[in-house]
């Protein structure tokens, strides 16, 4: 009996142990499948498309008019690619675009919502990005788009243009579990507040009808990662995908040409696009699952102190360290996500429906002393040479905080600038 006890008790240890044996196999084998998709996003976050027709037909689709070949083009290693102009006042590399627009949100008749500067073979670009800096008394830099050498005639008066560097991604991703509830709170704590600073969440209607908060761009135009990833897809590569389902991007009705182009090979499969499902999805997972950018080691010796000073400045009523997350997390990327007044010296000749030509997003300051080493220029088209030329232009909204920052003692400036210098 006890050998028969203990055969039984032998069959039960080891049917335990199998199923466990099974579970970890196959928590480990979901584990490198999810690796593998995001190696697999890795890779195509870094492929150059090229133009139809090619002999890959996977990998064609791009433009017919386009800023760039990859994602990676502009955002290198997911951050930001410098925005330097050469004596010419001519874009030098790819980090920083030119936006056409009006006030309805149509963009230009013949340019449509972007100056393409590259396009397939055949075909003629629309321009080349440019820009004019000017030296002000106090010493900071004025910078106005211009749009170079066009290629399809003038420009509309009706629009208006806007410079704007390519973002750092890195984190970003984390603003998709910040929920429209919390959001609408800070909007609604602000404005309670009765002081200066009073942002504005943007409503962003989407395709079925359905209104939203927006969370990405320098206007905070769309509201999801998803959302910003097709958009870069359509208007940056001329690819299409599901939610942009237009396989000539942003050709507008009178660019012939463009228009006649042949469409990618992906245009032909079932979907009907030329960025599939597959694909699309794996890209959005690998930004999704970027980290949040580490502070660098601060050079002040007390870091403590900047971050002290500022939350006295009122940094921090825009720049908020963190927000709260669905996930139990916080998004730790110094942002409200809501548009504020930031004056006249900082707006652009673009307003859009639901952003004023002053307003912008609270830019996200995680990772800013990766664009400072990169030296790619801040805010949003790159003008400001360091944080304190950056503080300087802020106007608007957040004009008291700039004076906070003025009135303080040569080395409280020197802690608060080593602080943020080194998010």
């Amino acid at each position: 009996m006890r050998g028969r006890a203990g055969a039984r008790l032998k069959t039960k240890r080891r049917a335990l142990f199998l199923g466990l044996s099974a579970c970890v196999l196959s928590a480990a084998a979901a584990g490198a499948l999810e690796d593998l998709d995001l190696a697999i996003g890795r890779a195509l976050f870094r492929r150059a498309w090229a133009p139809a027709p090619a002999s890959t037909r996977a990998d064609d689709g791009l433009g017919p008019l386009f800023d760039a070949r990859s994602c990676a083009s502009c955002h290198p290693g997911t951050g930001r690619a410098a925005a330097r102009f050469d004596d010419a006042r001519e874009i030098e590399g790819r980090g920083v675009v030119l936006m056409i627009g009006r006030a309805d949100g149509s963009g230009d008749p013949v340019y449509g919502h972007r100056l393409q500067i590259d396009a397939a073979p055949g075909i003629s670009p629309e321009g080349v990005v440019g820009a004019q800096d000017e030296a002000l008394p106090d010493g900071r830099r004025l910078r106005k788009p211009l749009a170079l050498r066009l290629g399809y005639g003038p420009l509309d008066p009706e629009s208006g243009l806007s410079l704007r560097v390519a973002p750092d991604a890195r984190g970003r991703g984390r603003l998709d579990a910040v929920s429209d509830e919390t959001i609408l709170s800070i909007e609604a704590e602000q404005k309670r507040a009765g002081g200066p600073v009073a942002g504005a969440a943007r409503r962003v209607t989407l395709s079925d009808g359905t209104v939203t908060i927006g969370r990405y761009g320098w206007k905070a135009a769309q509201p999801s990662l998803a959302e910003q990833t097709a958009d870069a897809f359509s208007i940056d590569l001329g690819l299409s995908t599901a939610l942009r389902p237009d396989p000539y991007g942003d050709c507008t009705a009178r660019e012939t040409a463009c228009r006649a182009a042949p469409r990618g090979g992906g245009a032909s499969k079932p979907e009907g696009v030329e960025i599939s499902q597959a694909i699309f999805s794996r890209v959005v997972a690998f930004l999704a699952a970027t980290p949040v950018p580490m502070a660098s080691p601060s050079p002040s010796p007390s870091p403590v102190r900047g971050a002290r000073l500022f939350g006295d400045a009122g940094c921090a009523q825009c720049h908020r360290p963190e927000l709260p997350t669905g996930d139990g997390g916080s998004a730790r990327l110094y942002t409200d996500v809501l548009l504020h007044d930031m004056g006249e010296g900082l707006a652009d000749t673009m307003p859009e429906p639901g952003a004023s030509a002053r307003q912008w997003r609270t830019a996200p300051l995680a990772g800013l002393s990766d664009a400072l080493a990169r030296d790619t220029g801040l805010l949003h088209d790159g003008r400001a040479r360091d944080v304190k030329e950056a503080v300087e232009w802020h106007a608007g909204e957040a004009e008291a905080s700039a004076k906070r920052f003025g009135a303080l003692s040569a080395s409280q400036k020197a802690a608060l600038l080593s602080y943020v210098s080194g998010l």
